[in-house]
Order: C-alpha cells, then structure tokens, then sequence
C-alpha cells in the first residue's frame, strides 16, 4: 500500500505545471490569476483550454466596401445562384453562370441578362444563395503595382448604387467582416507570425470602428473604401493568393484592440524616424489616451514615411522576425494600456 502511495504521490509532482509566459485574449483583474493557471496548465500539458470571454460576445457585423466608382457598363457573374433585389423587393433569381449587365442613366438602374431586362428608380442589390458566396466582375481591371493580376472577385452581396456626392454609380461590396479580413492586404504573406496577426487585429479593430450599423444614406452609402485611403481589400483573389493571412485572420477572429473595454481605432504606418506620436487633439479630433509615443529602435536613423500615430510596420516587423515578438505584446506596445479582446 506504501508502494501506491508513493508511486501517486511522485506522479503528482510531476504533472504539476511549472510557471511559463501565457498568452491572455482578456481577463478582467479579479479573475487574471486563476485563468493564467489553467492557460498554463494547457501551455504545460498540451492541452486546449475555452478561455470564456468576460464580455458578452456581439454578432459578427457586416461591413459595407466601396469598390469603385465607374459610369460605365458593368458586368456581374458568378458560379451560384444570386437573388435580384431593387431596393428592398425581391424580383427573381440570377442563376448561376448567366451574366448580367448593370448601368444607370438618367435616374434609372437597368439589368439585363439572358432572362432579364430590368429597369428601376431603385438600386440593384445581388445576393448570394449561399452563405460567403463568390461573384466576378467579368471586365474589370483593378490591380496595384508590383502584382500581375487582376482582382475582380469578391465574397458577398453586390450592391450598385448612384452616389449623390460622387455623382455617380457605385460599386459596393456587402459580406461579413471577417470575409473582409481575409480579402484586405495591408501585409504581405511571408512575413512573421506576429506581425501578420498583429497587423490584422489592428484592421480588424479599425474597420469595426468604421462600420455605421445604421442604414445607408445618400451622405454615406458604404463604411469604408476598398484602397489605402481606409484599408487596401482586393478580395476573394487575394485570399487565395495569401492564404497564410487569410489563415490568421481565421486564428484570430473577433479579435480587436480595446481601451477601458471599448474597441478603440487603432492607426498604422510605414515607419517613423525613431519614435511615434502623441495623439493630443490631433486635427481636433479628442486625445486618444492609448496613442502615446513609444520608441521604435528598429526605425531609428531612417526617414518618416506615414502620419506617425499607433503602429509602425517597419519597427513591427522587426520586433517580431528578430525579437520574437507575438502579436499580442506589438499591439499592447504600439497601443498603450491596451486589452486584446474577442467582440465576437
């Protein structure tokens, strides 16, 4: 019996956790302790661990992307079945593989296809069948330097409407947020770990902040552009071309920068000549507490290039390809007294 005992009593002690780093998505200050334990448990023991969020999770929004903005022709396919709406009427079904013509003259949309020869005073609005489905713009020609492709697929609703300010129609691309994410390319897909993930919470938490949950007016038809003016989104090509971002942003869904709780707007950059910004009422917009400056050693003797407030790539990049950094202690540098949170 003594022999048991001992063997139970040294087995114990072995299986006992050492104390190792571990990564929190959140935990508030009177629980940190017990959720670090069980963390490390996992950490020690290869074990997967359900960390449950202290915060109610929200439902995955939809973003609204201006595409573009074209006064001509345009056509519109895909390899599924899209619904027609005008408006908010529903007037039939787009099958799979017949093409579309969409244009708008004069205050009128029309639609014509094989089976269809629409006009209306109402937006065009296709939707999918399928959940995330797939469309093409057969003729378009978006690409970006350095890249010999075009990006002209998206995930979602295609929504084709005229712009009073623009004074003209445009292209705007409806899906859920974290489609999105694995369509934007404000990285490239050999880079570290932490950097891509660092890089997409950052864009995931800055397109939050920019959705307007509220129905679109003829002032603000769509959240965000789909260049660098808000976020570079080339879509569905760009996810199949990137799939080690597009993996990332799977391993890092819902996860967003937030201060006091609050999902805050998180600024990236090129690189700065050694040291970000202060945000102090910057073009009259209030401080923002979390955008204080920090050194970047890595930028140090190089020329600024970027407005200076939150993150710099360059340094970024740096930490975590030669120092190792997760994505997880990048975000909480560049964004001082910062959590990283799941909103969904």
């Amino acid at each position: 019996m003594k022999k048991y005992f001992l063997i139970l009593f040294f087995s114990l002690i072995i299986i006992l956790p050492t104390r190792v780093e571990a990564n929190i998505i959140t935990a508030s200050s009177n629980n940190r302790d017990i959720v670090s334990f069980f963390s490390e448990m996992a950490n020690e023991e290869g074990v997967e661990v359900s960390l449950e969020n202290s915060r109610s999770l929200i439902e995955e929004p939809l973003i609204r992307v201006g595409l573009l903005k074209t006064k001509d022709t345009v056509k519109f396919k895909s390899e599924i079945d899209y619904k027609i709406y005008s408006g908010d009427e529903l007037i039939g079904l787009l099958l799979a593989g017949e093409e579309a013509k969409i244009s708008y003259r004069n205050g009128q949309y029309f639609l014509i296809s094989d089976n269809w020869s629409l006009e209306s005073e109402k937006f065009w609005r296709l939707i999918p069948t399928v959940d995330s489905g797939i469309f093409e713009l057969p003729e378009c020609k978006r690409t970006i330097n350095g890249r010999k492709m075009f990006f002209c697929s998206y995930r979602g609703v295609l929504e084709y409407r005229y712009g009073k300010l623009s004074k003209m129609p445009y292209l705007i691309n409806e899906l859920l947020l974290e489609d999105y994410m694995k369509g934007i390319t404000e990285t490239d897909n050999n880079s570290a770990e932490g950097y891509i993930k660092a890089v997409l919470v950052a864009a995931r938490s800055y397109a939050f902040k920019n959705i307007s949950f509220e129905p679109p007016t003829d002032k603000r038809v769509f959240d965000v552009f789909a260049s660098t003016q808000d976020q570079l989104y080339l879509g569905y090509i760009s996810e199949k071309t990137m799939p080690r971002v597009a993996k990332f942003a799977q391993e890092t869904i819902g996860e967003m920068v937030t201060y006091d709780s609050n999902v805050v707007t998180t600024p990236y950059f090129t690189r700065t000549s050694g040291a970000t910004k202060n945000w102090k009422n910057y073009q009259g917009v209030k401080n923002r507490p979390w955008l204080v400056s920090v050194k970047c050693i890595y930028d140090k003797g190089r020329s600024k290039a970027g407005h200076g407030y939150g993150m710099s790539t360059h340094d970024a990049l740096m930490r975590a390809t030669k120092d190792d950094w997760d994505y997880m202690r990048l975000l909480k540098y560049y964004y001082s007294s910062t959590e990283i949170e799941k909103i969904y």
